[in-house]
């Protein structure tokens, strides 16, 4: 069945979080994945070990990315998990990126280099929101959910 990576109505969200914005924009993601008719799992990384997250993966249709900036970089959980995922060379899923940020707000399009690297279907340039999500980037995540859930479903059979 791994082998196979056949797309589902499974969306992964895998993402760490320093003061909570950027897992209240996984939650918004989710809700627009669920509203568009995606089985979601939400994998924070603080409590979730890269296997797990992985082997999530591996049955899905859909991974969304998600991190902070930390030093001008994605938080160091994100890139341990996609380091590892990119040696396994996942197949057929739609992918995107999101995040918070303060100062620069490099790790979405960081995000969005790897999972470009690795050949997956990326919808847009990522969203960004500075500080605290405001509820305009909160719709436009739900949004971007809802049209990745659209695309999952054109290419689940």
């Amino acid at each position: 069945k791994w082998a196979a990576q056949k797309p589902t109505k499974k969306a992964v969200i895998v993402y760490d979080t320093m003061w909570g914005s950027t897992a209240a924009m996984a939650r918004a993601l989710g809700e627009g994945l669920d509203a568009g008719g995606m089985h979601v799992k939400i994998l924070p990384l603080a409590a979730t070990h890269r296997s797990e997250v992985v082997a999530d993966i591996l049955c899905a249709g859909a991974i969304l990315v998600g991190s902070p900036t930390i030093n001008g970089e994605m938080f160091p959980t994100v890139a341990d998990v996609l380091t590892y995922l990119k040696g396994l060379k996942p197949r057929n899923l739609v992918s995107a990126a999101f995040g918070s940020y303060g100062w620069s707000g490099e790790a979405v399009g960081k995000i969005g280099e790897v999972l470009k690297a690795m050949k997956l279907d990326v919808v847009g340039d990522g969203i960004k929101a500075q500080y605290v999500p405001e509820a305009d980037v909160l719709g436009d995540c739900w949004q971007l959910g809802h049209e990745i859930a659209g695309k999952v479903n054109e290419n689940v059979t």
